[in-house]
């Protein structure tokens, strides 16, 4: 069994073609990448891990936890990251616009917006 994710968008199959994709599926999309377990060398002991490169990762179904706790972390640190981000984004551009009132701080959604609009 195959699980393809990773999917590629249509912009990037008219511009760089489909070579090292797969795909397409019935709704016509490419994936970069797929999870394949059972019909894998390791069988059901493992799951691999494969890209169009034609390289796998074979994992140990055992740690197969761990890593999904390890991919959330560096998941939420990137999101972190890109968050930092745009906050200084927002903090360095004379254009973002705040207002206090009543003692509570109300951002200018218009001008935060036009500020993120080139780092979305």
């Amino acid at each position: 069994m195959k699980i393809y994710f990773n999917q590629v968008p249509d912009t990037d199959v008219e511009y760089f073609g489909d070579s090292g994709l797969f795909g397409p599926n019935d709704n016509d999309n490419f994936f970069y990448n797929y999870v394949e377990f059972g019909t894998n060398p390791g069988g059901l002991d493992e799951v691999a891990i494969c890209d169009g490169c034609d390289r796998m990762l074979p994992i140990n179904m055992d740690a197969i936890p761990d890593l999904v706790q390890a991919l959330h972390k560096a998941y939420e640190l990137w999101m972190k990251i890109n968050f930092g981000n745009k906050v200084q984004t927002i903090a360095e551009n004379s254009g973002v616009e705040m207002y206090v009132e009543d003692n509570e701080i109300t951002f200018d959604a218009q001008s935060v917006q036009n500020a993120l609009g080139d780092t979305e």
